[in-house]
Order: C-alpha cells, then sequence, then structure tokens
C-alpha cells in the first residue's frame, strides 16, 4: 500500500501531476502528422506515462507491506543468589534444594524458548545455572527488578526464583509491573518459625583514636526463648575481651547488651559479637556479627577562633565538641587584642585546622590583623563569614590566599545556596543531598560582585531571589602542601534548628566533611588516593576517590589512574578509575567477601608513571541473610497477580511447566510486522520508465520519425 498521499494538498498535487503529465504527451505529439492514429495516441499514453512516474517518485512515496516471521520466546530466568536460600529448615535442604529447582526448571530445553538467566543479590548479573554461587550477603529484589527492565530488551515472561525476603531496597512490585511482561514467582525456602536467638544489630564507631575509649552496643532478638539468662561475649582479635549477660522477658523480645573498649595502640581491630549456642537454636548462623574499627594514632587538631559572639559560631563549636575525631580548642576575640579562652595563638605548627569565623571584624585593629594571617599563612585554614566580617579588606589582609575574591562592593541579601552539579562527586558532599535546598531556611550574604580565584573550585553557588547570581558561596582551593576553603554566607544557625532533618542533616554533613576535608592537607605525591572508608559491610559497594596534580601543583587531565585489589581469599583484581576531570578520579566495585583487602594505586600519563599509593580496607561480615527466615508467600504472591503471572511454591514446578505451556511458551511465537519503503529506492520504477521510453521510440522508428 502506498502511503503519503492522504491530505488535500497531496491529492491536488498528484491530480496536477496527471494534468502535466497529459499535456506534456499530447503537446509532443500534437503536430506530428507521419504517425498513424493509433501508433499517435499509443506514443501519447506512453510519454504522459512515463512522465507521470517521474513526476511521482519526486513526491517520494512510501509503500507499506505487512510480513511476518516466527520467534522464539523470550523468557527471563531470575534466580536468587543470596545466603537466606542456602538455609535448612522444614522441607527445604538449603542449597541441596536449590540446585535442585534450578535443574527443574529445564533451562536447557531451548527448542522453542530463548532463557536469559540472571543471578541476583543487591544488583542484577548475567550467570548460569552451574555457576550460581549462592553467597550473595544482601538482597534487594526492587533494584535487581530495576536493572532488568532497563536492560533494554522486554522479556517474554519472566520466572523469578526467591524466598521473597528483601533487606535492602524497596518494596519489589512496582519494579515488577514496571517491566511490562508476566511474572511468574516460585517461592523456594520454608515459611515455619523456628526457636533462634540472634545478634540483630551492632553499633559501633568504625574509626577510633588512641588514648580513647570507645563503646559499643549489640542488638539481640530472642525469638522462643523465654525467661533465659543469654551469654552475649565480645571478642577482641580472637580473644574474650568481656561478657555481658541479658535476660529474656518472653516468647519474643529485643535487648542491648553494651560494651566499653580502650583503645591504646594504631591499626585496625577486629571485633566480634558471639553468643553462645542455645539447645533447640535451629541455627548459629546468626549468632555471631564480626567488624573492625580503625584505631588512629591521632586526632584532628583544630583551633577555632570567633571574632564575634553569634548563633553560627556555637552551633559549630557543638559539631566540633560531639565529634571524637576532633581535638578542638577555641578562642573569642573580646576587642583589642584580647581573647576569651586564652592568649592570642602564636604558632600554627601543631595544628591540622585554623578556622576563622569572621575575621576579619570591622572594628579589629592594622596590627592584630597582620599578625592573625601571617599565623595562618602556613596553615590549612577555613574561613567562615558573619555579619560584623570587613569583606572589603578580607582578600588584602590575608594576603589573596582566600579563595574567593570580591571585586567591587556588594550589597548583603537573602540567599540560598546552590548546588554546582560539576563538583557533585567532591569529597565534601560525600551524603545523601537534601531534594531541593532552595527551599531550606534563607542565610544572609554578598548577591554580585564576586567570584572565585583562578585555582579555585566552586562548590556552592548562590541564589538571590530563586535566580543564580553566578558568584560562589563556596570555595576550596589548594595552595602548595595546604588547603583553603572558604563558606562566604552566615546563619547556618538556622539549618541547624530547622523543624526538617533532611535540612539539619545536610548542615551537619556539608560542615563535618568540609572541616575534615580542609584539615586534612595534600600529601607531598602526585596522587592522593584512598577508599571513602576504611571499612565497609558486606552487600556494600566499595569506592575509592584519587586525584592527581602536576609538578606545578595544577590538576592533571591526562592522567590515568589504575588499582589492584587483593585479599588472602581474593585473587587480585586490576580496576581503571573514572575520570570526573580536573584532575579527579573516581571507582566503585562491587561488592566484596568478608575479609581484610590491600589495594595498590598507580596514576601515570601516558606510559610513564607519576606516583603510586598503597594501603588496606576491611570489609565486615553480614548476617542479615540470616535475621529473616520466613518466606514471604504473600508478597510472591502478589507480585504474580499484578503483573499477570501466577505464583508457584518449589514442590509445583509441573504446574509451572502446564502454565507456560497453556499460554504458549513451548511453541514458537508469530510476531507480524509492517515494514516501510520509500518508492524510489527500488530499481524497478526507472526500468519501467525506460520501458515505457524504449517502446515510444520504437514505434517513431518504426514510422522513421527521428
Amino acid at each position: 500500500m502506498i502511503i503519503g498521499f492522504e491530505s488535500d494538498l497531496a491529492i491536488l498535487l498528484l491530480a496536477l501531476a496527471v494534468i502535466f503529465s497529459v499535456f506534456v504527451g499530447w503537446w509532443t505529439y500534437s503536430g506530428n502528422t507521419k504517425l498513424p492514429g493509433t501508433a499517435k495516441w499509443v506514443n501519447v499514453g506512453l510519454r504522459s506515462l512515463a512522465v507521470f512516474i517521474l513526476l511521482l517518485l519526486l513526491f517520494n512515496p512510501v509503500y507499506e507491506y505487512e510480513d511476518s516471521r516466527t520467534l522464539k520466546n523470550d523468557v527471563a530466568v531470575v534466580l536468587d543468589n543470596t545466603r537466606s536460600v542456602t538455609i535448612e529448615k522444614g522441607d527445604w535442604q538449603g542449597e541441596e534444594s536449590m540446585r535442585a529447582v534450578v535443574d527443574g526448571l529445564n533451562l536447557d530445553d531451548t527448542t522453542s524458548t530463548r532463557y536469559r538467566i540472571f543471578g541476583f543479590d543487591s544488583d542484577l548479573f548475567r550467570t548460569t545455572p552451574d555457576s550460581l554461587p549462592l553467597d550473595g550477603s544482601v538482597t534487594d529484589i526492587n533494584r535487581s527488578l530495576t536493572t532488568l527492565h532497563q536492560s533494554g530488551s522486554t522479556p517474554d515472561a519472566i520466572i523469578l526464583v526467591t524466598d521473597g525476603i528483601f533487606n535492602r531496597g524497596l518494596d519489589p512490585t512496582r519494579a515488577a509491573e514496571r517491566i511490562g511482561a508476566p511474572v511468574f514467582t516460585v517461592a523456594v525456602g520454608d515459611t515455619s518459625a523456628v526457636r533462634d536467638v540472634l545478634v540483630r544489630n551492632v553499633f559501633y564507631n568504625s574509626t577510633a583514636f588512641t588514648n580513647s575509649t570507645g563503646a559499643i552496643r549489640a542488638e539481640i532478638l530472642n525469638d522462643g526463648f523465654p525467661d533465659r539468662s543469654i551469654e552475649v561475649q565480645l571478642y577482641r582479635n580472637d580473644v574474650l575481651e568481656d561478657v555481658q549477660t541479658i535476660q529474656t522477658t518472653g516468647e519474643r523480645s529485643v535487648h542491648n547488651a553494651e560494651f566499653e573498649v580502650d583503645f591504646t595502640e594504631e591499626g585496625t581491630e577486629r571485633f566480634r559479637i558471639e553468643i553462645p549456642e542455645l539447645g533447640d537454636e535451629w541455627t548459629t548462623a546468626n549468632n555471631q556479627y564480626s567488624f573492625t574499627i580503625d584505631v588512629q594514632d591521632d586526632q584532628v587538631r583544630i583551633l577555632h577562633i570567633a571574632f564575634e559572639i553569634h548563633p553560627d559560631v556555637s552551633s559549630l563549636r557543638h559539631l566540633l565538641a560531639t565529634d571524637e575525631s576532633i581535638l578542638a580548642d577555641y578562642r573569642t576575640w573580646s576587642g583589642g587584642d584580647r581573647f576569651l579562652g586564652g592568649s592570642a595563638p602564636q604558632s600554627a605548627d601543631t595544628l591540622d585546622l585554623v578556622i576563622f569565623h569572621g575575621f576579619p571584624h570591622h572594628q579589629m585593629d592594622a596590627g592584630l590583623r597582620s599578625s592573625l594571617a601571617e599565623f595562618a599563612s602556613g596553615a590549612n585554614l577555613l574561613l567562615l563569614t558573619l555579619p560584623g566580617t570587613d569583606l572589603d579588606n578580607l582578600q588584602s589582609d590575608l594576603q589573596n590566599i582566600a579563595p574567593i575574591r570580591q571585586r567591587a562592593a556588594s550589597p548583603v541579601g537573602n540567599i540560598l545556596p546552590l548546588l554546582n552539579d560539576a563538583e557533585r562527586e567532591h569529597a565534601v558532599f560525600d551524603f545523601d543531598m537534601p531534594g531541593n535546598l532552595s527551599r531550606g531556611p534563607e542565610l544572609r550574604g554578598p548577591v554580585r560582585n564576586y567570584a572565585s580565584a583562578s585555582i579555585a573550585r566552586d562548590l556552592l553557588m548562590t541564589s538571590h531571589r530563586n535566580e543564580n547570581t553566578g558568584i560562589p558561596m563556596l570555595s576550596v582551593q589548594q595552595l602548595g602542601n595546604n588547603r583553603v576553603s572558604q563558606l562566604n554566607a552566615w546563619q547556618w544557625h538556622r539549618w541547624q534548628q530547622s523543624t526538617t532533618q533532611e535540612y539539619r542533616e545536610f548542615y551537619r554533613n556539608l560542615m563535618n566533611n568540609l572541616v575534615k576535608w580542609t584539615s586534612t592537607g595534600v600529601s607531598d605525591g602526585l596522587l592522593e588516593f584512598s577508599p571513602t572508608r576504611s571499612s565497609f559491610d558486606e552487600g556494600e559497594a566499595i569506592t575509592f576517590r584519587a586525584s592527581v596534580q602536576t609538578e606545578t601543583g595544577q590538576p592533571d587531565n591526562e592522567a590515568r589512574v589504575s588499582v589492584s585489589i587483593s585479599g588472602d581469599e581474593f585473587d587480585s583484581q586490576d580496576f581503571v578509575m573514572r575520570s570526573l576531570g580536573s584532575g579527579r578520579f573516581r571507582l566503585e566495585t562491587r561488592p566484596l567477601p568478608a575479609g581484610t583487602y590491600q589495594y595498590e594505586a598507580v596514576a601515570q600519563r601516558g606510559s610513564a608513571e607519576i606516583d603510586r599509593q598503597s594501603g588496606s580496607f576491611s570489609v565486615n561480615e553480614s548476617i542479615l541473610e540470616f535475621t529473616d527466615t520466613i518466606r514471604r508467600d504473600d508478597l510472591l504472591r502478589f507480585i504474580a497477580e499484578t503483573t499477570d503471572g501466577a505464583f508457584f511454591t518449589f514442590e509445583q514446578l509441573d504446574e509451572l511447566h502446564e502454565e507456560l505451556r497453556s499460554r504458549g511458551f513451548d511453541e514458537f511465537r508469530t510476531e507480524a510486522f509492517t515494514s516501510a519503503r520509500r518508492a524510489h529506492h527500488s530499481a524497478w520504477w526507472f526500468l519501467v520508465v525506460i520501458l515505457l521510453v524504449g517502446i515510444e521510440w520504437t514505434v517513431r522508428k518504426v514510422y522513421n520519425i527521428a
């Protein structure tokens, strides 16, 4: 069927083409007296038809035709790879039963069905039935189905084999619906309740410091052991450190066991909370929880100097005082050369960070300004502004080391922070951002005539009256081996006191990360590399950050960073970090099994090595898969019903196959489709024109017409 002539204009043009073609044919032979009447009108028709076909092809018509093809059914098989399916309970024999279910799916029979086989735990991955390790430490069904949906190829059906127990992510029902295919759920595992006692959660600080004491709290869940005294043991480096006893109060109860430990030496301390086996307890796999604490030799030494009394000052000092990793000293300028809290600071040699809060004040004399600027010139420096800050002279007083520069006098107004998307991966923003910063409490600060230094990086921009002013609010830079940060706004205490939790968390995380990042300083090497934390949990992605600079201290945009990770029971693997621009890099690997790992990072420019860094991190064992063991039939049945699939238990594989056969999944499917082709792409039209012209000239030749 030819399409393209549905509109009135197209029909009009087609009619004009017919009239024009007939006119050309008639005009060509209108004065010819040599051809007899029949031959003359034959040639008129031949000429008209040839011209009409050429005009028709100029309209670029398209003709459609219907066709069909025979295809195999595309079925995605999604298999639970987590440890919970290996639990032996009731009629379910753990791994043995799971392997039997996979074998019973007959995935080798691909006569009329193409099976795409996936495993899932924290995310989806391709696998084969024989290579499924069944060692996943967390279950995120929602993310796994979302990944399948985003793979780009929608299957004809999905077979989801799982116990339905998820301990990470959202309810998977909506993700299953979005795929747009029927989901046939196969419930594995057991639904019976058992008697058990388990370590459900352990709360601790992953970082501690020498000559300090840390608290460890273990949350113990009792299920089926009423009125029992239960020992909770704390092991330190495999040596029993302490024992607490809890007394259960009913059939099901939750208890806390609290421990205090002293840290005297630097290094990584291995801890384990353990409950001795109780009689009639169905498993001891969840009776222990292992973790590590990184003990550092020193705390971050900070001097905070405030130059006026303001709520922002007390908010920040409260934040510093509640962080065990920070050893802070405080001074408050009280006029002249006097300071509350101690004498005027003389040397920053023993400090990791100097915080100037409100420097320089309008009423401060030139001598004190000069001495304080000299004091901070060789230190990591964080600049925070207050209402009394002399913004006009801040840059000159600090000898041009501030990352934010005033270009002309600027009015002060109500402002809000805007995230600079280009710097979203900066270490300062290593936390969950609020959905909309523009709805936070208003701040005060300059609204125009500011810019950042050429080597500074703008992390936050300023919004005034819901418009981006283009001036920086938070900028950071590196000068030699020191870091300088500047936050050019005040009234942050309003964020700390906000009734909205996400804004309180934003303030706390922003200030904490800004203080930590600025106090770290710059290493003497050209490569800075580290994991984002010293310890991770099983099932959690391992993330690293790196930055590379040239010999002149500028970001190296031509560098390449590769990382090698190895462990005692882990074959060495090599990775290449993703470049974020401005000499920054990021790497996120799949979760790793519990253990201690070593890394070595190498920065290269071309084939030449620039620098290398090495270190270690740990992965703590997870018991999430053993804290909830009751199969969730209701969830799996609901997923099947809402996607027009069907629900089965692992004993009903024959019924599953019968259902698939009744829906035609054991037969090839016929798919009808419509193809479109442009007329001028076919040579036949031009051959017809040539034939028509050839016949016309043959007739002319017969009658000796040139």
